[in-house]
């Protein structure tokens, strides 16, 4: 029988058969060398030098592969090879969070000591699920989520789980209201399910995350039990309104179950009141979860953590670290204040997870508290990052970023053809909108915005993607770039203005 080492023909036998007792190490180690270098290369030669390719979808996946995907190859290829292709066909049209001018939908520059943690989890391939598939690194795990707990306010019982990100953690939490909340208010033996779910209802605003209702989609509430609640002037959920749909409900013979609030939404980083839908959830007894996946960050920070006060007050908490604390993908997490809800929904005892220490204190098995099953390593990341730069740097970070965003804002504000809405942001999400016209058509605007965001994207100098805020189309910035500077925010609006004339002009836009 052959072993890994004796591949027929294969060029590098000495990079599968890591036993090999000479050659294996000193290929691996140029190996890495290489790879680091490609890596490097990147981020130098092509990360810094533009935020994305300018090609459009359909061009650059011709150019990528003609008609289409091919075979699977049959034979071996060196890896020098391999990194040659990685170099030419994929590192110049790839998506570029390094770039100054990057202010992506919510994508930072990672930190390198997430990079390292995510080369060294990928090295030690732990499975978080059973105790005995990764024993220290579910202490890493625990660790980080204690970290978490302690960020957001919570105390004693209280835990977590470490997710894909925020879809993942916000669709457990729902999970949870369902099975563990919803199931005391009906009385029910076991978790709901089917018709059990018709007159059940959560209220979420209409700037909570899509997440929401297409988890409790998943969940297999009909769509009329998700009630989308307008938000204020200032896009917050509005508590008074909140009250009367959950007292017409009642009166119609619903049950009102959950509030799903915003710590820091999506699209424009408002905050919700937490404190009054807090005291509205007690009052009317309902589990209230606050997406804080963006905003949760923000306590990292002294001077900004009251921005995003009161997560303690939430029965359940999502928290999305490759956000704002600058991790690579893919890290995010949930959140409880009480353990064992986690546990009630997420357990079951699969016959083949037998074995293991049979004396002693019970493992930690981290599948009985998630979704999931097998878990990558992703808490070695964050803990490594945390320990670098500690919550005081973390913080640092953040505050940057929030400077840049108050920045942007502050121009928007002062120049007589640009839009910002809300003029002062929450966080570090700025929604502004070049407005060359003010007699032109309201929907003419609109598509001159989506334009100019081409335009910019064509350029090189910037990226920001666009969204709409009461049925108008507006520009919108995630500053989360802790590399850019106020020059480089002031670089961004010039260039707009630059290319303002030939985009107004292909659209009969006056200038």
């Amino acid at each position: 029988m052959r072993g890994p080492g004796e591949l027929e023909g294969h060029p590098e036998p000495e990079l599968v058969d890591y036993r090999r007792s000479t050659g294996s190490r000193p290929a691996l180690e140029a190996l890495g060398a290489a790879a680091w270098k490609l890596a490097l290369d990147y981020l130098y030669d092509e990360a810094l030098r533009r935020p994305v390719g300018p090609e459009p979808y359909g061009e650059l996946r011709r150019a990528f592969f003609g008609d289409g995907p091919g075979s699977p190859p049959r034979s071996a290829t060196p890896s020098s090879e391999i990194l040659e292709e990685v170099r030419d066909r994929l590192a110049p049209h790839l998506y570029s969070a390094y770039h100054p001018g990057s202010f992506s939908y919510f994508t930072p520059p990672p930190l390198a000591m997430s990079i390292v943690g995510e080369v060294l989890a990928q090295w030690m391939n732990q499975g978080v699920d059973v105790w005995n598939c990764g024993p220290a690194a579910a202490l890493v795990e625990e660790e980080v989520i204690a970290w978490l707990c302690e960020l957001v306010g919570y105390g004693e019982g209280s835990f977590g789980v470490l997710t894909s990100g925020g879809t993942h953690a916000n669709v457990m939490a729902l999970s949870i209201a369902r099975d563990v909340h919803l199931s005391k208010l009906l009385g029910a033996a076991t978790p709901p399910r089917a018709a059990s779910l018709d007159k059940a209802r959560l209220y979420a605003s209409d700037q909570a995350h899509f997440s929401i209702s297409r988890g409790m989609d998943l969940l297999g509430f009909p769509p009329q039990a998700t009630r989308t609640i307008p938000s204020d002037g200032r896009f917050r959920m509005d508590p008074a309104a909140t009250a009367r749909a959950i007292s017409d409900d009642r009166a119609a013979g619903l049950t009102p179950f959950a509030i799903a609030a915003v710590s820091g939404s999506t699209n424009t980083g408002s905050v919700d009141p937490l404190p009054e839908l807090a005291e509205l959830a007690r009052r009317e007894g309902l589990w209230l979860h606050t997406d804080a996946a963006y905003g949760g960050a923000a306590r990292l920070s002294a001077s900004g953590a009251g921005r995003v006060p009161d997560l303690s007050l939430a029965d359940s908490v999502t928290v999305d670290p490759h956000k704002w604390f600058f991790q690579a993908y893919d890290v995010g997490a949930l959140l409880v204040s009480r353990r064992e809800d986690l546990r009630r929904t997420f357990h079951r005892e699969p016959e083949y997870y037998g074995g293991g220490p049979t004396s002693g204190e019970e493992p930690l098995h981290w599948y009985r508290y998630s979704l999931e099953s097998t878990r990558r390593f992703r808490g070695l990341k964050l803990w490594l990052s945390w320990k670098h730069l500690g919550t005081q740097g973390l913080g640092r970070l953040v505050e940057r970023t929030i400077d840049l965003a108050a920045h942007l804002a502050r121009r928007c504000r002062e120049a007589d053809d640009f839009e910002v809405v809300p003029e002062e942001p929450e966080l570090s999400v700025v929604c502004f909108r070049h407005v060359p016209d003010p007699g032109a058509d309201a929907e003419a605007l609109d598509r001159y915005q989506v334009a100019l965001q081409r335009a910019l994207e064509v350029s090189g100098q910037g990226w920001v993607s666009t969204t709409t805020l009461r049925g108008r189309t507006f520009l919108r910035a995630g500053v989360m770039n802790y590399l850019s500077t106020t020059a480089d925010v002031d670089r961004v609006l010039e260039t707009l203005r630059r290319l303002s004339p030939e985009v107004a002009k292909d659209l009969g836009l006056r200038r």
